[in-house]
Protein backbone atom coordinates (compact mmCIF):
# COMPACT_ATOMS: atom_id res chain seq x y z
CA UNK A 1 0.00 0.00 0.00
CA UNK A 2 1.24 2.95 -1.03
CA UNK A 3 0.99 6.37 1.10
CA UNK A 4 2.43 10.18 -0.04
CA UNK A 5 3.20 12.60 2.48
CA UNK A 6 0.51 15.38 3.47
CA UNK A 7 2.66 17.84 4.57
CA UNK A 8 5.51 17.99 1.82
CA UNK A 9 8.43 16.62 3.79
CA UNK A 10 8.90 13.19 1.77
CA UNK A 11 9.03 13.83 -1.70
CA UNK A 12 8.66 10.34 -2.74
CA UNK A 13 5.71 7.98 -2.73
CA UNK A 14 6.19 5.25 0.78
CA UNK A 15 5.47 1.84 0.31
CA UNK A 16 4.15 0.02 3.22
CA UNK A 17 3.72 -3.80 4.41
CA UNK A 18 0.78 -5.82 6.06
CA UNK A 19 1.51 -6.12 9.74
CA UNK A 20 2.96 -9.40 11.21
CA UNK A 21 2.13 -10.21 14.76
CA UNK A 22 4.16 -12.41 16.11
CA UNK A 23 3.53 -13.70 20.25
CA UNK A 24 2.32 -9.93 20.40
CA UNK A 25 4.75 -8.38 18.91
CA UNK A 26 3.94 -6.49 15.91
CA UNK A 27 5.70 -5.57 12.72
CA UNK A 28 5.22 -3.53 10.24
CA UNK A 29 8.00 -1.90 7.26
CA UNK A 30 8.34 0.84 5.23
CA UNK A 31 10.25 1.09 1.85
CA UNK A 32 10.85 4.44 -0.39
CA UNK A 33 12.92 5.78 -2.83
CA UNK A 34 16.65 7.45 -1.27
CA UNK A 35 19.01 9.61 -2.97
CA UNK A 36 20.81 10.85 0.21
CA UNK A 37 21.49 9.98 3.62
CA UNK A 38 21.25 13.55 5.19
CA UNK A 39 17.58 13.19 4.48
CA UNK A 40 17.18 10.52 7.00
CA UNK A 41 15.57 12.61 10.00
CA UNK A 42 13.22 13.93 7.89
CA UNK A 43 12.19 10.86 6.87
CA UNK A 44 12.36 9.65 9.99
CA UNK A 45 10.50 12.63 11.52
CA UNK A 46 7.61 12.40 8.54
CA UNK A 47 7.34 8.84 9.45
CA UNK A 48 7.22 9.22 13.11
CA UNK A 49 4.24 11.09 12.70
CA UNK A 50 1.87 8.41 11.19
CA UNK A 51 -0.59 7.36 13.36
CA UNK A 52 0.39 4.80 15.60
CA UNK A 53 3.95 5.07 14.97
CA UNK A 54 5.42 6.98 18.11
CA UNK A 55 4.46 3.85 20.26
CA UNK A 56 7.02 1.73 18.35
CA UNK A 57 10.05 0.41 20.33
CA UNK A 58 12.63 -0.69 17.84
CA UNK A 59 13.21 1.23 14.08
CA UNK A 60 15.44 -1.12 12.16
CA UNK A 61 17.15 0.93 8.82
CA UNK A 62 18.90 -0.24 5.41
CA UNK A 63 19.22 1.60 2.77
CA UNK A 64 21.55 1.25 -0.38
CA UNK A 65 22.22 3.96 -2.91
CA UNK A 66 24.35 4.14 -6.08
CA UNK A 67 26.07 6.90 -6.82
CA UNK A 68 29.46 6.45 -6.85
CA UNK A 69 31.24 6.26 -10.14
CA UNK A 70 32.75 2.63 -9.61
CA UNK A 71 29.21 1.31 -9.42
CA UNK A 72 29.47 0.37 -6.05
CA UNK A 73 26.92 1.25 -3.91
CA UNK A 74 26.73 3.66 -0.60
CA UNK A 75 25.21 1.81 2.37
CA UNK A 76 24.06 2.08 5.43
CA UNK A 77 22.17 0.41 8.85
CA UNK A 78 21.44 0.65 11.85
CA UNK A 79 19.85 -2.10 14.58
CA UNK A 80 17.37 0.19 15.92
CA UNK A 81 17.35 -2.08 19.29
CA UNK A 82 17.44 -5.54 17.88
CA UNK A 83 21.13 -6.58 17.46
CA UNK A 84 21.95 -7.80 13.95
CA UNK A 85 18.96 -6.58 12.49
CA UNK A 86 20.48 -3.83 10.34
CA UNK A 87 22.87 -5.90 9.00
CA UNK A 88 20.51 -8.11 7.71
CA UNK A 89 18.47 -5.76 6.08
CA UNK A 90 21.71 -4.22 4.42
CA UNK A 91 22.32 -7.54 2.97
CA UNK A 92 18.64 -8.43 1.95
CA UNK A 93 19.13 -5.19 0.07
CA UNK A 94 22.62 -5.76 -1.98
CA UNK A 95 21.12 -9.38 -2.45
CA UNK A 96 17.96 -7.79 -4.13
CA UNK A 97 19.77 -5.55 -6.44
CA UNK A 98 17.41 -3.02 -5.14
CA UNK A 99 19.14 0.48 -5.56
CA UNK A 100 18.28 4.20 -4.18
CA UNK A 101 16.16 2.73 -1.49
CA UNK A 102 15.67 2.63 1.82
CA UNK A 103 13.77 -0.23 4.36
CA UNK A 104 12.56 0.50 7.67
CA UNK A 105 11.26 -2.16 10.14
CA UNK A 106 9.38 -1.05 12.45
CA UNK A 107 8.48 -3.51 16.05
CA UNK A 108 5.99 -2.85 18.73
CA UNK A 109 7.85 -5.29 21.37
CA UNK A 110 4.87 -7.14 22.71
CA UNK A 111 6.51 -8.41 26.01
CA UNK A 112 7.58 -11.87 24.37
CA UNK A 113 10.87 -12.32 23.42
CA UNK A 114 10.78 -13.74 19.56
CA UNK A 115 14.46 -15.64 19.65
CA UNK A 116 15.58 -16.67 16.24
CA UNK A 117 11.52 -16.23 14.67
CA UNK A 118 12.32 -12.39 14.57
CA UNK A 119 14.13 -12.45 11.56
CA UNK A 120 11.64 -14.04 9.48
CA UNK A 121 9.34 -11.26 10.79
CA UNK A 122 11.84 -8.64 9.93
CA UNK A 123 12.03 -9.96 6.73
CA UNK A 124 9.51 -11.03 5.74
CA UNK A 125 7.83 -7.52 5.98
CA UNK A 126 10.89 -5.76 4.76
CA UNK A 127 10.57 -7.93 1.52
CA UNK A 128 6.59 -7.03 1.12
CA UNK A 129 7.18 -3.24 1.31
CA UNK A 130 10.40 -3.48 -1.09
CA UNK A 131 8.01 -5.60 -3.60
CA UNK A 132 5.12 -3.64 -2.89
CA UNK A 133 7.43 -0.68 -4.29
CA UNK A 134 8.86 -2.66 -6.90
CA UNK A 135 12.29 -1.93 -5.93
CA UNK A 136 12.95 -5.88 -6.25
CA UNK A 137 15.32 -7.05 -9.09
CA UNK A 138 13.67 -10.58 -10.86
CA UNK A 139 15.40 -12.79 -10.17
CA UNK A 140 17.42 -14.46 -13.50
CA UNK A 141 16.48 -18.28 -14.14
CA UNK A 142 19.66 -20.80 -12.42
CA UNK A 143 21.78 -21.64 -15.57
CA UNK A 144 21.85 -25.39 -16.29
CA UNK A 145 24.98 -26.77 -17.35
CA UNK A 146 25.01 -28.05 -20.63
CA UNK A 147 25.08 -31.84 -20.57
CA UNK A 148 27.84 -33.94 -22.76
CA UNK A 149 27.00 -37.44 -23.25
CA UNK A 150 29.67 -40.05 -22.32
CA UNK A 151 31.16 -41.44 -25.43
CA UNK A 152 31.26 -45.49 -25.21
Amino acid sequence: MASTSANGNWPYPVFSSSRITEHRSVFLAHATTFKDPASLETLLEYLRGLPRMKKTTHCMIAYRILTRPDGLADTGQDDGGESGAGDRLARLLELSGCEDVIVIVWRWYGGVQLGSDRWKCISGVAKEALAEGGFLKPKEPPKTPARHKKKR
